[in-house]
């Protein structure tokens, strides 16, 4: 009899567990979007990508300026001239002179070729920094976007648990109780109603703190909500790490990069010997003086350096110790990124495994199987250790399913981003 009015109060008690979840309700309101969505719209709106397109705008200058020659330079000499009889020594007449040059320095040993193609890799590297940029916020993004989709899940699990408990808890206390038994079972609710708020709480907690970092990313305010639906769960099998690690190795925008850049180097390296070829400067001129007589000279006037003591080969010496040192960071780059490969690889292999152990409607069936045991448990069905038992194991066994496919999701989003962002190979 007592389970009977048990079960009709806890009916009429559903409209306040309704109510009783006010940040449900706000995450309820929230717009909805997908991970793709969410994706595209951080990429789209980030405010530090700004820096990437910057430094894309700048190597192009560079690159047009690399293929021009050097400014013309221009000469201009006034002086006093002074003429004198060669057998007296008498002053015959004294004016003035003054001389105009322009020449053009004309770079000879391909060295404007060379600029030019140090400028175009230099182009290619920001380009390559900003694909980078937006396939690792991409990655980012998603992970944020289904740890946020995770701890709105726990938090509505551990709510919905605490809910139930402090319904009973309150029925229980409401009626007159016979002996200690019912004030111990609402103790015990209670308490187990507590832990649950807790789980809620640090689920709420958790989904805050990606929020806000989502609505930084996406220049968003920071007390702006969302929701992200129920994203794709399947989880695709991947080859062996060593096939991972060799795509990785040709595909990886920070190999890509260190490769660019140890080329530009020897291009430098090619420019430091290149220095030794003189520049010819070569351009009209104009020379007219006056004392006893008007003299006007013209004509083309060619200069060049003459490279006797080869002081450039501290340059090329220089350049070549940046050449080694570029180098030994590859090779140290692509050992730390094979190892990272291996390492997602066995981290998503063993998430996988035991997600495929378990039944991907496990989080309904143990949310019906809680339902169930509070109906029963207000029929007099069950006993209140089975009750309770039965709450937090669907809150244990929510939580652990949400947790283990979001490493599995970060650590194939880790292994994408690895690769170039591009798909993984089958």
């Amino acid at each position: 009899m007592r389970r009977i009015a048990l079960a009709m109060l806890g009916c009429l008690s559903l409209p306040a567990l309704a109510s009783a979840s006010p940040a449900m309700a706000q995450t309820v309101a929230a717009p909805a979007v997908s991970l793709d969505a969410l994706a595209r719209d951080v990429v789209a709106n980030n405010p530090e990508r700004q820096y990437y397109e910057r430094q894309i705008a700048t190597a192009r200058v560079e690159q047009q300026a690399a293929s021009r020659w050097a400014n013309p330079e221009a000469v201009v000499e006034f002086g006093q001239r002074r003429a004198q009889d060669v057998t007296s020594g008498a002053l015959t007449g004294e004016g003035v002179t003054y001389a105009v040059s322009v020449v053009q320095p004309i770079e000879f040993g391909g060295r404007i070729a060379l600029r030019r193609a140090i400028a175009e890799r230099q182009l290619g590297l920001a380009e390559l920094g900003l694909r980078q940029f937006d396939a690792t916020l991409t990655a980012r993004a998603r992970s944020l976007g289904y740890g946020l989709f995770a701890a709105d899940e726990k938090a509505a699990a551990a709510r919905t648990v605490a809910t139930r408990m402090r319904t009973l808890a309150r029925v229980i206390v409401s009626r007159d109780p016979a002996g200690p038994s019912p004030v111990l079972e609402a103790t015990a609710l209670e308490a187990g109603a507590v832990s649950a708020e807790r789980t809620a709480a640090a689920a709420d907690a958790d989904a805050n703190s990606i929020l806000y970092e989502l609505n930084q990313l996406r220049a968003q305010p920071f007390a702006a909500r969302l929701r992200v639906v129920r994203p794709d769960m399947g989880l695709p099998a991947l080859p062996a790490g060593p096939t991972l690690a060799a795509a990785a190795g040709e595909n990886n925008f920070e190999l890509r990069a260190f490769r660019a850049q140890l080329e530009q180097q020897g291009l430098r390296v090619d420019l430091a010997r290149k220095a030794r070829v003189p520049v010819v400067s070569v351009g009209p001129y104009y020379d007219r003086a006056r004392s006893d007589i008007r003299e006007t000279n013209y004509g083309v006037r060619l200069s060049t350096s003459i490279p006797l003591w080869n002081r450039q080969a501290g340059e090329v010496a220089a350049e070549q110790g940046r050449q080694a040192q570029a180098n030994a960071t590859l090779v140290s780059a692509e050992r730390r990124v094979a190892r990272e490969v291996f390492d997602q690889s066995a981290q998503y292999e063993a998430k996988r495994a035991a997600l495929a152990r378990w039944d991907d409607e496990a989080p309904r069936r143990f949310a019906a199987a809680a339902a169930d045991a509070d109906r029963n448990y207000r029929l007099g069905a069950i006993p209140l250790a089975t009750y309770t038992q039965m709450q937090q194991a669907y809150v244990d066994a929510t939580t652990a399913v949400l947790d283990t496919r979001r490493e599995a999701i970060e650590a194939l989003l880790q292994l994408r981003a690895l690769n170039g962002g591009d798909a993984l190979p089958r």
